[in-house]
């Protein structure tokens, strides 16, 4: 992982990554995967991109400290923490194309029900099951394919919180998510210390596109905020229909 088109695209990457978690709650955290696959085999891009995460956490963190939702956190920790036991325990069998085609599914229907129809209050009871089945997705998709993005922000469409609170819950549940990650690819054998020490010479890279984040997530009014989040939710669920063609 030393040719200069490899570390071009490692470090487009790692930008985009960066943006991503502090600017749009990790919307464009699936496009991450794919990309690395143009240069990488699939085992060295899937492993490479955990390290790379956790620096951008770091990151993500730092700039969104104690700003997020505990209500909200621990509504979908313990669906997380089930998605990610679930998706350890079947990762050599678990079909990658069915998954992908439920999140996708899922992301262009609730992305167009946003955009077109306008949200209405959840009950409680709705609100408990919508907050369980989409955590446990997103555990399950994050294991599998790094993109928990587009099942949280199915969640995160149908509440009231602002841009930072959003994006600082968000922050906090990938960051839990992926030491967990940590652990169960280091005793698979999936992570090696080349890709650990890779992604930390990145890290001034991560650090540029926290901050290009956050700048952008400041300056966007809640409405527009909000119809970018929909337009990305949307358009991740296309990018991943088109991976499967």
């Amino acid at each position: 992982m030393t040719e200069p088109i490899q570390l071009a695209v490692i470090a487009l990457v790692v930008l985009l990554s960066g943006i991503s978690k502090s600017g749009f709650a990790g919307a464009l955290g699936a496009f991450s995967v794919p990309i690395l696959m143009m240069v990488l085999n699939p085992k060295d891009a899937i492993a490479l991109m955990l390290p790379l995460l956790i620096v951008a956490d770091v990151f993500s963190l730092k700039s969104y400290w104690r700003l997020w939702n505990m209500t909200e956190l621990k509504r979908l920790l313990p669906g997380t923490l089930v998605g990610i036991a679930l998706a350890t325990l079947f990762l050599q069998g678990v079909s990658e194309f069915w998954l992908t085609v439920v999140i996708a599914a899922m992301s262009i229907i609730f992305a167009l029900k946003s955009l077109l129809i306008k949200n209405t209050p959840e009950s409680v009871g709705h609100l408990r099951l919508l907050a369980a089945s989409t955590s446990t997705a997103a555990g399950i998709s994050t294991t599998l394919i790094h993109a928990g993005g587009p099942p949280l922000m199915v969640y995160f469409n149908t509440r009231k919180l602002e841009p930072t609170a959003y994006i600082a819950t968000v922050a906090v549940l990938f960051a839990l998510m992926n030491v967990i990650k940590l652990a169960t690819f280091s005793a698979t054998g999936l992570l090696q210390w080349q890709h650990v020490l890779l992604a930390i010479c990145f890290t001034p890279l991560a650090l540029l596109g926290n901050r290009l984040g956050v700048y952008l997530a400041k300056r966007l009014p809640k409405k527009q905020f909000l119809l970018v989040m929909n337009g990305l939710l949307l358009m991740l669920g296309v990018v991943l229909i088109g991976k499967l063609l």
